[in-house]
């Protein structure tokens, strides 16, 4: 199962990012497993637990020192997913320094939806399975038949 690990520093944004998390989930066809850290002794410890792990990573939990927090973290979980939130006016040495200490991505914390969250979490799940950390999710319909929609029956938004 996709694991989803939140480490927030702000308790009000923790709170929020738990509701997105919830509403996101509702919406997806496979299970997600989610997970809060609310102290910093515990980051490292449930980071390198387990390597179907997406870690969304507040800016505001290390500040200036999270890109040299992310090396401490992939040594004890190397196929953990990093995904940072930024602060909303972070410059873009911000983001080249996590690329360079190997986060997937970073995203400026006022644009985080469930849509937004349920596209990571699609990304890294079809990654994942096509490393063969997580099987393939199946959609019963598919396998059924049931529900399956040709081409040809689909109205076409451009026009005949």
């Amino acid at each position: 199962m996709l694991r989803v690990l939140l480490a927030i520093a702000s308790p009000l944004f923790r709170q929020t990012m738990q509701q997105v998390a919830r509403a996101a989930l509702d919406l997806l066809p496979w299970p997600v497993a989610v997970e809060v850290v609310e102290a910093p002794s515990e980051l490292e410890e449930k980071a390198g637990r387990d390597p179907r792990t997406l870690l969304l990573l507040d800016w505001e939990w290390a500040k200036e020192e999270t890109p040299a927090l992310l090396p401490r973290l992939f040594e004890r979980n190397p196929e953990m997913r990093v995904v940072v939130l930024l602060p909303p006016s972070a410059p873009k040495a911000y983001r080249s320094a996590l690329w360079a200490a190997g986060a997937c991505a970073s995203t400026p914390r006022d644009r985080l939806d469930e849509e937004w969250l349920i596209t990571i979490l699609c990304l890294v799940r079809r990654a994942m399975e096509r490393e063969g950390l997580l099987p393939v999710a199946f959609d019963q319909e598919a396998e059924t038949g049931e529900g399956e929609v040709s081409a040809s029956s689909v109205a076409s938004p451009i026009g005949p």
